[in-house]
């Protein structure tokens, strides 16, 4: 594994089996994300669309390497550089990937910090996330897209699949009623059955097998507070996206109060 980040600061015990971890962290995600699958899989299919080739695929909190994953099987030219704050999320990652040898590089950074960008060779082809940037607050959240605009290539792709809120109370409800309908579907996993995990019982079990204990109340991304857990209104990113450099700025894919949105860096004309 090729890592930019020569440390990860938290060693897994002797021994330590990653598989059921990644397994119990993807039936959780599938629960709360309604067509998990069909968002990476849409993803792929337009950064296919809009790139003549791809080379660099830069993820933003990348997590344990679900979506990464996906990547490196679509495009197999391409070298993904994968971003996250918790080294614990980051030593699955590395072990999932390991195949892929140095098409993979991983990095612990805050993406808070203007220094998060700098070990990173450009242009990127494609900067990808999944439910991850709303745990930035708006004026770091903007901070990031102006950061990630001097990142992409003239015609590259930007692309965040994540919660987005509405301004009217009324209709967050009926997205998250809609939402709840949806995740106790048949055919979804309902949480308790087939050991699906919540969030804070992954992160409990996950951390006594990594050797530490979460106290009650502690959050289980150490030290990252703030963000919109339902999400900015849709409009707001599409906006903060026009005035830092991209057009074709659309939503590409909605679930209720999640989407897939995103935009291509100026500068070049149509594929």
């Amino acid at each position: 594994m090729n890592r930019t980040d020569d440390h990860l600061r938290l060693a897994p015990p002797p021994e330590f089996d990653w598989h059921p971890w990644v397994e119990r962290w993807d039936r959780m995600q599938e629960h709360y994300l309604v067509r998990r699958n069909e968002r990476f899989a849409t993803m792929v299919a337009l950064i296919d669309a809009t790139q003549t080739r791809v080379q660099r695929v830069l993820e933003l909190g990348c997590g344990p390497g679900s979506l990464t994953l996906a990547v490196l099987k679509a495009f197999p030219r391409a070298e993904v550089y994968g971003i996250d704050f918790n080294p614990s999320v980051l030593l699955l990652a590395q072990a999932r990937l390991e195949d892929f040898g140095t098409r993979v590089h991983l990095i612990q950074a805050d993406l808070r910090q203007m220094s998060w960008a700098e070990a990173l060779p450009i242009p990127m082809d494609a900067v990808i996330s999944a439910t991850a940037l709303h745990w930035l607050e708006p004026d770091a959240l903007t901070a990031l897209y102006r950061r990630v605009a001097g990142l992409l290539r003239p015609g590259g792709i930007l692309l965040n699949a994540d919660h987005v809120g509405s301004e009217h109370r009324a209709v967050q409800r009926t997205w998250e009623q809609q939402r709840k309908r949806e995740r106790t579907a048949e055919g979804y996993i309902r949480m308790g059955e087939r050991d699906a995990d919540d969030w804070d019982t992954f992160w409990q079990a996950y951390s006594r097998a990594l050797g530490y204990e979460l106290t009650a109340g502690q959050p289980a991304i150490d030290g990252w507070e703030g963000g919109v857990e339902e999400g900015l209104p849709l409009t707001w990113h599409l906006d903060r996206l026009r005035e830092n450099g991209f057009h074709a700025v659309d939503c590409f894919a909605r679930w209720h109060n999640d989407a897939l949105y995103g935009g291509i860096k100026e500068g070049t004309r149509e594929r």
